[in-house]
């Protein structure tokens, strides 16, 4: 793993941990890289100074539900520049779905939910993608975080994604004792509109969040997402994924580019297309419209914000290499180059049109052909983790002094 070098010196980019033939480390790279020189220069700054939080939110499917390349990112990136928290978790066990191994979440309580990619239930989706919802006035869920070998993510703000009208209940905190100890509360710095929170007294791993009727006409809680943070300067990687998804179950969610904003990204990196295809229909001119819609609502509610794209693996359908996901990498592409935006060519990296057949060869593929091994995410994690150290280390070098 990397190292800590010396205040605004390069990073020492970590190798992987096991090497592969298939692999071309020579293409890979982050394309179209001086869209990112603002973010390369907060990254510079958060090295030298050691004062600032830098956000990164990464959207994607089910190859990012589980985390296992996001957490690779995140820990990686948090070991070198800072570990400012967990940042965004999903309540996915309480969803009834799987959920990354590095948090829990439970509840004895009853909780409908949604995932986006069933526009046509009810309940909106706001910031995870996927959304929880109870009538019970005495409902309540957990949250326990995991630590990992060197970064602590215990939590002392926490902040919830929810409805907040007249019709909603209130929120409390239980203690480790089941004792409340303080409701939540608008943000008196960020006072959005779906965003309530509190402030604990020392670094938790443990929330215990519980519904409290304060008024009569309260008959409802939705809740879309926690954020965990410990107010400490470094990274806050928030991995968004819903198995399943395509860009357009992100544009057509009703709150989900709004609530963005409050995660104030740095950097946007979206990891999406393997769905789209996988259908019989694909059709590479309405993936790029898709891609255009989901990116305009993104930007517009993050002016600021840094793009990345990422390409996905390729891998099969039925029985053969799926021939569609080279085509929608190329749309990728594209659209990236014709916005003027940065990408990342997993398929370049790893073989090219035919890299499934490497990935399958090397035992890195699931039985399904579509999902990784653990190891297959693993390789994917720290690819993407060279081809960004070694960008950040490029603007470093040639940094005007």
């Amino acid at each position: 793993m990397s190292v800590q070098n010396s205040i605004g010196q390069p990073i020492t980019v970590p190798e992987l941990g096991k090497s592969y033939p298939f692999v071309k480390e020579e293409v890979n790279v982050i394309s179209n890289s001086g869209h990112l020189s603002g973010l390369m220069e907060k990254l510079y700054d958060l090295k030298t100074n050691g004062k600032r939080t830098i956000n990164i939110v990464h959207i994607g499917d089910s190859h990012l539900q589980a985390d296992f390349i996001t957490s690779v990112i995140r820990t990686t990136l948090q070991k070198d520049f800072g570990n400012g928290g967990r940042g965004l978790v999903v309540p996915l066990r309480v969803a009834k779905t799987n959920e990354p191994v590095n948090y829990k979440s439970g509840s004895g309580s009853l909780w409908k939910s949604k995932r986006c990619v069933f526009p046509n239930q009810p309940l909106p989706i706001g910031i995870g993608g996927v959304t929880i919802c109870t009538t019970d006035s005495g409902a309540d869920f957990t949250i326990k975080t995991i630590d990992d070998t060197l970064l602590n993510y215990g939590f002392n703000k926490l902040k919830v994604f929810c409805e907040r009208d007249s019709a909603s209940y209130e929120l409390a905190f239980l203690d480790t004792l089941g004792v409340k100890a303080g409701m939540f509360k608008p943000d008196s710095i960020d006072p959005y509109p779906f965003i309530t929170s509190i402030t604990l007294p020392a670094l938790s791993n443990t929330a215990t969040i519980k519904v409290v009727k304060t008024a009569f006409n309260q008959s409802i809680e939705t809740v879309y997402g926690l954020l965990l943070e410990n107010g400490n300067p470094g990274i806050i990687y928030n991995t968004i994924g819903v198995n399943g998804a395509e860009f357009q179950h992100y544009s057509e969610a009703l709150h989900f580019c709004e609530q963005t904003k409050a995660l104030k990204p740095d950097l946007i990196i979206i990891s999406l297309g393997t769905n789209e295809a996988f259908g019989l229909n694909f059709n590479p001119d309405v993936f790029y419209a898709d891609m255009q819609l989901l990116y305009s609502q993104l930007k517009k509610e993050n002016p600021n914000a840094g793009f990345l794209f990422t390409l996905p693996a390729c891998s099969y359908r039925r029985k053969k290499p799926n021939p569609r996901l080279p085509l929608a990498g190329k749309a990728i592409i594209r659209f990236t180059t014709d916005n003027n935006i940065s990408y990342w060519d997993l398929q370049a990296a790893t073989g090219g049109d035919n890299s499934a057949v490497n990935w399958r060869k090397n035992h890195l593929l699931r039985p399904d052909g579509v999902h990784y091994s653990r190891a297959g995410y693993d390789l994917q994690g720290n690819l993407f983790c060279k081809a960004f150290l070694n960008s950040y280390n490029a603007y470093v070098t040639n940094r005007p002094q």
